[in-house]
């Protein structure tokens, strides 16, 4: 239903496509967005810089690389540009089939993109060449709970710095726990309490080694392979934590969870790295918002152009996370609030250099001033001011290398055939395969990947 409906809505571009080209034949030229909206800041500001264009825009209509690029072969793909989101789309396919137009002339894109994290510079990086521009970003990552950390008196240096010694961590806590119970504070909560079950931290904590063994692999460029004694030793050692775990906490708390998944630069300072071991690289999982030009579209210089002015209407907060040498983001109108107390800060002093008022006056004005000082100096180190602050940024700079963006399998969970591996995980989790069978099957499903990569 769905690639019907995407052949009818690109059936009808192209008859767009035709008549405009008609029109261009008497002065009119019209440009293909996909991706983009009316309501960016790009779009009006390329709109307004080129108004004799006809430009027309699509929200993205395609679901994984596969479509789009049959889509291209077909002649169903008028667009003269494309968003790509680096977790759906296997961008480095689309730059090597050659897909994407090279942009490297830009006088403005090389000398934008050089500024930015190394990570970010690479993946729209092909022999040299550019061949996008991103213009947002996203990090999630595993990490603790500082409060609950505290609560149960655990320091920095009981933090997991890889997947084996968060392992180690769990097996120590249930010793811990077995002789000082804790009511209040509980491994995580991201568990469904309806759903919760004995294999919960089984599947919780195999999921979190799979997907991390994946990761790294794909980084390393290597082959994925499962049957290694790391990786097994690992599978067993989730089944008995798993098992334990659930045996500790046979119901679902409510109170403080020692671990749980972030979002954004803040948390960093509670990361706990998801490596098999503290040998390998850490690798904070992103995703990164790029556009491209389409190879293919007769309008080269003004999709380039489009391209200028996505880079040029970057947020300030997703600028934070793709450029080296950003600025902290403040929260909209606090400035103005600094301003306003600064303004009667002046106000009262000025009051206050009259020669007539008595001493009493004199001593409530000092009074109302150290009181509105005090209060500026507050505002200007509260941490409601910033959206992302200096010592955010400060932090975010020491693992700018450490971004990583996976690129899409057959193993990711959120495409149809990345079910098969959830399946396989729940199978393992019930008891209804054993760590042979499931890392064999894993196998299976790599050399399958490898298969369709080679074609």
């Amino acid at each position: 239903m769905k690639t019907t409906l995407h052949k009818i809505i690109s059936a009808l571009l192209m008859v767009i496509l035709v008549l405009t080209s008609l029109s261009s034949a008497i002065g009119e030229t019209t440009i293909y967005l996909l991706g983009a909206g009316k309501t960016s800041k790009s779009y009006q500001m390329f709109s307004q810089a080129h108004p004799e264009l006809t430009v027309e825009f699509e929200s993205n209509i395609f679901l994984s690389t596969n479509e789009m690029i049959t889509a291209m072969l077909t002649g169903e793909f008028p667009y003269d540009t494309f968003v790509l989101m680096s977790n759906s789309f296997d961008v480095k396919q689309m730059l090597t089939k050659g897909y994407c137009a090279e942009i490297t002339d830009s006088s403005v894109v090389p000398q934008e993109l050089g500024k930015m994290y190394k990570p970010i510079e690479q993946m729209l990086t092909l022999d040299g060449n550019i061949h996008g521009v991103p213009f947002d970003f996203h990090m999630g990552y595993y990490s603790y709970d500082p409060v609950a950390w505290a609560a149960a008196g655990l320091g920095e240096e009981d933090v997991p710095r890889s997947f084996e010694e968060l392992l180690d961590f769990l097996e120590a806590w249930m010793e811990r726990i077995k002789d000082s119970p804790e009511d209040e504070i509980f491994i995580c909560s991201t568990f469904d309490e309806e759903l919760y079950g004995e294999h919960s931290y089984i599947n919780y904590l195999v999921d979190k080694l799979v997907t991390n063994h994946i990761m790294q692999c794909n980084y390393a460029n290597e082959p994925i392979r499962f049957d290694t004694p790391i990786f097994r030793a690992m599978m067993e050692r989730c089944q008995k934590i798993g098992t334990d775990l659930y045996a500790i906490e046979p119901e679902q708390k409510s109170g403080l969870g020692l671990f749980y998944e972030w979002h954004g630069m803040r948390g960093l300072t509670y990361l706990v790295p998801l490596r098999l071991t503290v040998d390998q690289p850490i690798l904070i999982p992103s995703t990164l918002y790029a556009v491209f030009v389409n190879a293919l579209s007769q309008h080269q210089a003004l999709a380039m152009d489009y391209l200028e002015a996505c880079l040029a209407c970057i947020e300030p907060e997703s600028g934070a996370y793709l450029y080296r040498d950003a600025e902290p983001v403040e929260q909209e109108g606090y400035s103005r609030s600094m301003d306003a107390v600064q303004a009667e800060i002046d106000a009262l002093e000025q009051r206050a250099t009259n020669s007539e008022l008595d001493p009493l006056e004199k001593n409530t004005l000092q009074d109302q001033i150290t009181e509105k000082k005090l209060k500026w100096e507050e505002m200007s180190t509260s941490d409601e001011r910033y959206i992302i602050s200096p010592q955010d940024l400060e932090l975010y700079r020491t693992y700018g290398d450490c971004l990583y963006f996976q690129p899409p399998s057959i193993f990711d969970p959120s495409t149809e055939e990345g079910q098969n591996l959830r399946q396989l995980r729940d199978g393992f989790s019930t008891g209804n395969l054993t760590v042979e069978q499931f890392i064999s099957r894993l196998d299976e499903m790599a050399w399958i990947l490898e298969l369709e990569e080679s074609k």
